[in-house]
């Protein structure tokens, strides 16, 4: 017989906390710094959560052309609706003038700013920005040449004062199955570098299986600082063992993890 839902929830929530004790024991912070408010999703389920599972929780909503937030009104509403909540505060941003668009006032109001790469000028650098995760619009006929412009679109958005950088190394649909043929190790080195001089984390994800293996080892062995991230679409859990896990694997330590600055 399959357990209820209610059976489920508690051994799901069981299993969060026992892994996080076991992180926190080695002082390492776990934090998922990628919690959209969406979904059904709200800020008070996110601290009800952080309070069952230890995993202390950043909330976010995406800010640009066409997304939740776009102006600095809506911004400041935002701000305000979670102003004082025991959760780290973030934006994910998605146009590539976020930094001049809006006011400093209010982005200095952040704890953190998170960005990927999924959002890319196509079919060329002077292109419209496209939804590379919906297919119907674009097409790659030659992968090799459309990576290096994709390299130079990941080393622009790593050039941004951004905090966390999410799914590393993704890939769109229709090249995705040339994952080691097109992040070469010189390109893997390009991007960490570019992450570390840059003082960006580099996002391990719980979903997507982003970054790799080999590009985590790199990035570790290279200097780079960690954080983790769930990218929930609804308010359903997710399970984070990937996340606690990687903490043994890769022997992450605290000095490894990206942590906010205290607010001046």
């Amino acid at each position: 017989m399959k357990p209820s839902r209610l059976c489920q929830f508690v051994l799901f929530t069981l299993t969060c906390l026992a892994v996080p004790l076991t992180a926190a024991a080695a002082d390492v912070p776990v934090i998922d710094y990628h919690i959209h408010l969406r979904g059904g999703m709200t800020v008070e389920k996110a601290i009800q959560r952080q309070a069952e599972t230890g995993v202390k929780a950043g909330v976010l909503r995406n800010i640009g052309a066409g997304w939740p937030i776009e102006t600095d009104e809506q911004l400041r509403e935002f701000l305000d609706s979670v102003e004082g909540k025991p959760v780290f505060v973030g934006l994910q941003v998605n146009d590539r003038d976020w930094m001049t668009k809006h006011s400093k006032a209010l982005l200095d109001r952040l704890d953190y700013v998170l960005a990927d790469t999924m959002i890319m000028p196509m079919p060329n650098d002077d292109g419209p920005p496209v939804k590379l995760w919906i297919t119907d619009g674009y097409t790659i006929d030659d992968p090799e040449a459309w990576m290096e412009r994709y390299m130079r679109h990941n080393l622009r958005v790593l050039a941004e004062p951004i905090s966390i950088l999410a799914n590393p190394t993704y890939l769109p649909p229709p090249v995705e199955h040339l994952y080691d043929q097109l992040w070469t190790d010189e390109r893997m080195r390009t991007i960490i570098r570019a992450a570390v001089d840059n003082h960006v984390a580099l996002e391990i994800n719980a979903r997507s299986g982003l970054p790799r293996d080999r590009f985590i080892r790199m990035a570790k062995e290279m200097g780079a600082k960690f954080s983790f991230g769930t990218n929930n679409m609804d308010d359903k859990p997710i399970d984070m063992t990937r996340c606690f896990e990687a903490i043994d694997l890769y022997g992450l330590k605290k000095d490894d993890m990206y942590v906010p600055a205290p607010k001046k």
